[in-house]
């Protein structure tokens, strides 16, 4: 008799990650779309000087150094809706314009046929 006992798996959920440049003064892509609920990491990196990178709403403020190197910012994406990113670093005459949106869209719902 061979017995052979349930073995649970858990899958881990897969992890939506985007990349960002910061560069004056933009950030690149100015709208990073996510689902909410949905893990996500955002790996981003500076293609000139220094700068911030900073979502208040979520209390995320990323120090993004020159040179290239990627800074890795990972959360649970919000409830539904729009959230400002703004350079948290002073990075010079346009700083006060880098901006840019994630928008977090409400997760699709499951219909029982």
């Amino acid at each position: 008799m061979l017995l052979v006992s349930p073995v649970s798996v858990l899958a881990e959920p897969p992890v939506h990650e985007i990349h960002v440049v910061a560069n004056r003064f933009q950030f690149e892509p100015a709208t990073i779309q996510v689902t909410a609920g949905e893990s996500v990491r955002l790996l981003i990196r500076s293609s000139d000087g220094s700068h911030g990178f900073g979502i208040p709403a979520l209390k995320i403020d990323a120090h993004v150094p020159k040179g290239g190197e990627t800074v890795t910012v990972a959360f649970v994406a919000p409830a539904a809706g729009e959230y400002e990113i703004a350079c948290s670093e002073f990075c010079g005459a346009g700083h006060a314009r880098m901006k840019a949106t994630l928008v977090s869209a409400a997760p699709p719902t499951r219909t029982n046929r």
